[in-house]
């Protein structure tokens, strides 16, 4: 049997020693390094987009006080965008400016060299419409017909005659083409009806009588029957 002297005992158990004291301080050090890391998750995070479309702000709090920032992008796998804090706190909020309305944007909270996100997948939100982009319907547009009195036309030059949402002197000409007259700025004059005059010849019937009844004489009843056609 292969007998051991001394000093082989010896080494052998300083080398065991130095291990044993190895695997504590290793063990020490990575307690110390979770304990300092620990406390800085974020809690309850919330993103909260901005009524203009292009802005957001990301909150959460944390045990610890820590300097934290916001890594985003319009897709998952490029968030190069970043918004990070001034100063640490327990109770972080991080603005996000210039976004596009109406998108999907992903995020992840960094501190320090420590990613944080939901369960391995980016955090996520959209951003409102643009309210400064809603378009104001214009007023309705309301045509006044003009006002007749008698035969007469009355029209002014504020008044859309021929319905195309502009007031020019193409209304006037509208209202001369629909039988209208211009005889003034502003003003149409519908021509006035006429009355035809009768063409027929005047007799005196005092003198000579011509055989108004067609009884084939010329006598005192020709005479009445002239007298009574001129009333």
């Amino acid at each position: 049997m292969k007998k051991f002297n001394v000093k082989t005992i010896v080494i052998f158990g300083v080398l065991v020693v130095v291990m044993v004291l190895l695997v504590i301080g290793i063990t020490q050090i990575r307690t110390f390094m979770s304990g300092a890391a620990g406390g800085v998750e974020p809690v309850g995070v919330t993103a909260v987009a901005g009524n203009d479309g292009k802005t957001a702000v990301i909150t959460w709090t944390s045990d610890k006080e820590s300097i934290a920032k916001v890594e985003y992008g319009a897709t998952a796998a490029s968030l190069v965008l970043m918004s990070a804090e001034a100063s640490e706190t327990t109770s972080h909020s991080v603005p996000l400016t210039s976004l596009r309305p109406e998108t999907m944007y992903y995020y992840r909270i960094r501190v320090g060299d420590e990613v944080f996100d939901n369960g391995g997948i980016p955090y996520t939100f959209k951003t409102k419409s643009d309210a400064s982009a809603v378009v104001t319907p214009s007023p309705e547009v309301v045509i006044t017909p003009p006002v007749s009195s008698g035969s007469a036309v009355s029209c002014d030059s504020k008044t859309d005659y021929n319905g195309d949402g502009l007031i020019n002197a193409l209304d006037l000409s509208t209202c001369k083409k629909n039988g209208g007259k211009v005889t003034g700025e502003g003003t149409v004059i519908a021509p006035k009806p006429t009355t035809k005059k009768s063409t027929t010849p005047v007799v005196d019937c005092k003198g000579t009588i011509a055989d108004y009844n067609s009884d084939g004489v010329i006598n005192s009843a020709d005479r009445v029957n002239c007298l009574q056609s001129q009333r």
